[in-house]
């Protein structure tokens, strides 16, 4: 089979979810015709952080789905200390070559995307920390970044570490953070302890204008220790150094606007209010989308009391809100809250997906939150 077939059919990847899940290549069949696709790469979860997820390939389409043989497929079980059931990652393929977290403990791979073959795999063994992290296995995935000849893939690990490495190696960027990674629960204007397993990120990270913008996720399920809990500020970093170049309180601290949305001691101890699910971003506006989950008590908002509502029908900012930030600065632009002290666990799941379209003859920037 051909590199350029191969490179046709990426968008094919199925995940098996079994004990010992496997990336599997799906081809299809040999009477498709041959060309030179338009795009071959897919370079984000999204294919972009626009998020369409849309690809012009066209090889693969409803008459010959039903005909496509596995080409290769690739175990992840022996990555980590126990066989992952739950293999999440949406593989991004740059020039031929996918790259993919797998396993327990978060494997970087890559691989020849022709055949499977395994290039080179980076393992981070962050011991305990990672153990008693809230979010483990292989999460969705890592993001993938470059100028000129600088190729590098950014992760998150399971311990919330943020990890750059050489994209045609495998190897730590020594110039970026301290060593190649940045400790996600230092420098986030709280206090973390190292082994907390209340914060931790399974999401891929966002890069827009040279700036990574870091979320955090808390323990699923309405099962956080307390009331008080670790707030999921946002951030961004310098991609070629991994320095902090500004933070956003998603629960807005005195003198900030949302502050007058929460009763002050509230605002104070409750936590959570992170962003767990992917976020889009606008390259050409400089702007990203953050879709914000529920304050601390997906199931309960007795202990924290929102606004007088005579005076603002908005309340627990920026709990379950979509909120628009300066990609290079942290400056709100604005914000849209859907749900006004929520209790029902309903956190923003997803992307929003930018487009742009048509209303009365007239093209609109858009913007699609699921």
């Amino acid at each position: 089979m051909s590199l350029n077939r191969v490179k046709q059919v990426l968008k094919g990847l199925q995940i098996v979810g079994a004990a010992g899940a496997s990336l599997l290549l799906l081809s299809p069949p040999a009477t498709t015709q041959q060309g030179a696709p338009p795009s071959v790469n897919w370079r984000s979860y999204g294919n972009g952080y626009t998020n369409t997820r849309y690809s012009p390939l066209e090889q693969i389409d409803a008459t010959n789905f039903s005909k496509m043989t596995p080409a290769w497929t690739f175990s992840t079980a022996n990555f980590g200390p126990t066989a992952e059931a739950n293999l999440e990652s949406t593989p991004v393929v740059i020039d031929g070559v996918l790259y993919s977290t797998v396993g327990d403990r978060r494997d970087v791979v890559a691989l020849d995307a022709a055949s499977g073959e395994l290039l080179w795999v980076h393992r981070e063994d962050e011991g305990q920390r990672a153990q008693v992290s809230p979010r483990r296995l292989s999460g969705r995935g890592l993001s993938y970044w470059a100028d000129g000849n600088d190729k590098r893939i950014i992760y998150f690990t399971t311990g919330y570490r943020m990890i750059a490495l050489d994209a045609r190696t495998g190897n730590r960027i020594p110039t970026f953070g301290v060593n190649g990674a940045v400790d996600l629960k230092e420098d986030d204007d709280q206090v973390i302890d190292p082994m907390s397993s209340e914060i931790g990120i399974h999401s891929t990270p966002a890069i827009g204008r040279n700036t990574i913008v870091v979320g955090a996720a808390h323990k699923p399920g309405g099962t956080p220790t307390s009331k008080t809990n670790v707030k999921g500020y946002i951030r961004g970093f310098d991609v070629r150094t991994g320095k902090r170049l500004w933070i956003f309180h998603t629960i807005p601290l005195k003198g900030e606007a949302g502050f007058e949305t929460w009763d002050p001691d509230a605002a104070q101890y409750t936590g959570n209010t992170g962003v767990w699910a992917q976020m889009s971003a606008d390259e050409e506006a400089g702007i990203v989308y953050l879709p914000v989950e529920l304050p601390t008590g997906d199931y309960y908002g007795g202990h924290r009391h929102g606004s007088d509502q005579t005076k603002s029908p908005e309340a627990n900012l920026y709990g379950e809100s979509l909120v628009a930030l300066d990609v290079k600065t942290g400056q709100k632009k604005w914000h849209y809250q859907l749900v006004h002290h929520g209790m029902w666990d309903m956190d923003i799941p997803c992307a929003a997906i930018l487009a742009d379209i048509t209303v009365n003859g007239r093209t609109v920037k858009a913007l699609a939150q699921p």
